[in-house]
């Protein structure tokens, strides 16, 4: 009986332990995953405009430090900061009379040595003139040696004939004897003019010579003014550099020039104070500083992506805080063509006519440059999200999400141009008949089913398309 007790009361905890379990409430079964909502745009022609803007400062377009080539004392200074000048105008004046008087020296040195080119060809003139009498000379020798060559003829014909009638005893030896003492005179005169001859071809020969070397002395004495006309000019040259002159029709905006002060070539005015503006890396202190401000520059760094959308003659615009925030319309007069490696940027130049004298140096301003892109294929910039280093927008297409690169232009925050957008694993140009998608790009991957929130609709970046 107790048994039965015992396995009727375990019976009873069984049932209530069953039952407690079939009491307790239960987890709820985790939603299915719901498609992504999402809306549909096509590519639009639109005008993009994008603006390239960052402080920046009005600069010369010209500014150079005046620094002295020579080493002397400044004699004096004509200008002051402040003062406007021309071109090539005399700014101050070096005192360095040693160089003054060496060039005093280079000048005289020219003179003798054309004084010299004169006498050089002066004895071109008597060496010529030796010469020709030395000709003559030879040309009468060789008329003398005709004429005793006719005597000894003669002569030899006379003795011949007399020698002939001494034998027949017609004439008297004595005749013969004289006739024979005529030939042999004769015959030695004739000798001697054929030596004379040659002696007097000799000195033509000397006079020849001595004429050649005159002229090659005229050569050198004209090398000598050359030579020497060169090193005058080049001391007339160091002697420029006395005078300080302005490069270009400016404004002095420093000036460190004082009477007495020692200036050298490289290092400038030494008696300028260490903290002088326009110092060189050597510390070098200018003597003057003269700006061109009848226009002026402001720079502007373009980023990377745009670069390639600046060049000379895009708009641009100035705005400068010290004339109420006046905004001064211009364009691009330059860019450096090459990027800048540490800042991987364009530098941009914008030309400022300044002819008032308004705008000054140093002034803190505001540069633009403006990157107009007109009717051209656009999709709103929310369409465009980054999958690892790649640009990708998402088409619709059957229901579902496809994943494509895209190459972009400028965007102005809210429509970017579409350059080219990959289909069938290479880039083709847009087309207006794509449908993008326009949603939560974290939501959507390759063939991701979307649904539609407005079908039909045409999305744009703030809403329908109006």
């Amino acid at each position: 009986m107790s048994q039965t007790f015992l396995e009727r009361a375990l019976a009873g905890f069984c049932t209530l332990v069953i039952l407690s379990g079939c009491g307790r409430k239960s987890e709820p079964a985790p939603p299915a995953p719901t498609m992504p909502s999402v809306t549909l745009t096509n590519p639009e022609k639109r005008d993009i405009l994008r603006l390239v803007g960052q402080p920046a400062f009005v600069n010369a377009y010209e500014q150079t430090s005046i620094f002295p080539k020579l080493t002397g004392f400044i004699e004096k200074w004509n200008v002051d900061i402040g003062d406007k000048v021309r071109k090539d105008q005399i700014l101050a004046t070096l005192y360095i009379p040693e160089l003054v008087e060496d060039h005093r020296l280079k000048k005289a040195t020219v003179e003798l040595d054309r004084v010299l080119v004169d006498q050089a060809r002066k004895l071109v003139d008597a060496a010529d003139g030796t010469l020709r009498a030395a000709v003559a000379k030879v040309a009468q020798a060789r008329a003398d040696v005709g004429k005793f060559e006719a005597e000894v003829v003669r002569w030899q014909s006379e003795v011949k004939r007399l020698t002939s009638l001494v034998e027949q005893r017609v004439v008297d030896r004595q005749i013969l004897d004289e006739s024979t003492r005529q030939l042999r005179s004769n015959e030695a005169a004739r000798d001697a003019a054929v030596s004379a001859v040659l002696v007097a071809d000799a000195q033509r020969l000397a006079c020849e010579a001595d004429l050649a070397k005159a002229r090659v002395d005229v050569l050198a004495a004209e090398a000598r003014v050359r030579v020497a006309d060169a090193d005058e000019k080049r001391v007339a040259a160091l002697v420029g550099y006395i005078d300080l002159k302005s490069p270009f029709d400016g404004i002095v905006v420093l000036r460190n020039a004082n009477r007495g002060d020692f200036s050298q070539g490289i290092s400038g005015d030494q008696s300028a104070n260490s903290f002088s503006p326009l110092q060189s890396s050597q510390k070098a202190a200018p003597v003057f500083a003269v700006a061109r401000t009848d226009v002026v520059r402001v720079f502007v760094d373009v980023p990377e992506q745009d670069a390639n959308y600046v060049a000379a003659g895009t708009p641009a615009e100035v705005r400068l805080e010290a004339f109420n925030d006046l905004v001064l319309p211009s364009k691009v007069a330059r860019t450096a063509w090459a990027l800048n490696l540490q800042t991987r940027t364009l530098r941009a130049e914008i030309d400022l006519p300044n002819l008032d004298t308004k705008l000054l140096p140093g002034m803190y301003a505001y540069g633009y440059v403006k990157i107009q892109r007109n009717g051209v294929l656009a999709i709103p910039s929310r369409c465009v999200t980054k999958r690892g280093e790649d640009r990708v927008v998402f088409l619709h297409r059957d229901g579902k999400a496809y994943q494509a690169r895209v190459r972009l232009g400028p965007t102005d925050g809210t429509w970017v141009e579409l350059v080219a957008i990959e289909i069938g694993g290479r880039f083709v140009p847009g087309d207006p008949s794509l449908q993008v998608i326009v949603g939560d790009p974290d939501e959507l991957q390759e063939r991701t089913q979307v649904q539609i929130s407005k079908p039909g609709a045409n999305a744009t970046a703030g809403g329908d398309k109006p």
